[in-house]
């Protein structure tokens, strides 16, 4: 898999790729934050120390019949200007989203055409997931 298409298929910018892991049925994408030196979530000040990283694993539009779900350490950061600790923000996502902006819109494409259960059933998610996503 290459950084070309996890931006195509994935819509994925500014990450770079680094492996793939097949765990039953499913496929785990690892990827990296291309940017050198995060922010502050918050000010955007870049005088920024940083402190540990957490991996966060984010679901994502299925290959087939198989799930994808991408890996990505997220650095967490305590900014010298206002003093705040926050994980910098994952541009692929949402915030408080365990699944990127790409999954939601399938999910919001799919809940159009068809009654709620049966995207969730496909998906393999609650139906919660797919009744509280946005209809923007």
């Amino acid at each position: 898999m290459s950084t070309s298409l996890l931006y195509h298929a994935f819509g994925i910018i500014n990450y770079f790729y680094q492996s793939t892991c097949y765990i039953a049925d499913a496929i785990i994408v690892a990827v990296k934050d291309d940017r050198w030196r995060p922010g502050c979530p918050v000010c955007r000040n870049r005088n920024v120390s940083c402190r540990e990283k957490v991996t966060r694993r984010f679901r994502t539009i299925p290959v087939g019949q198989e799930t994808v779900y991408i890996d990505l350490p997220v650095q967490r950061v305590e900014c010298i200007r206002c003093h705040v600790v926050r994980q910098v923000k994952v541009r692929f996502a949402d915030e408080r989203k365990g699944y990127t902006r790409a999954f939601g819109r399938l999910v919001l494409e799919l809940s159009r055409h068809m009654t709620i259960l049966v995207p969730a059933r496909y998906l393999g998610v609650s139906w919660d997931l797919v009744k509280g996503n946005p209809k923007s």
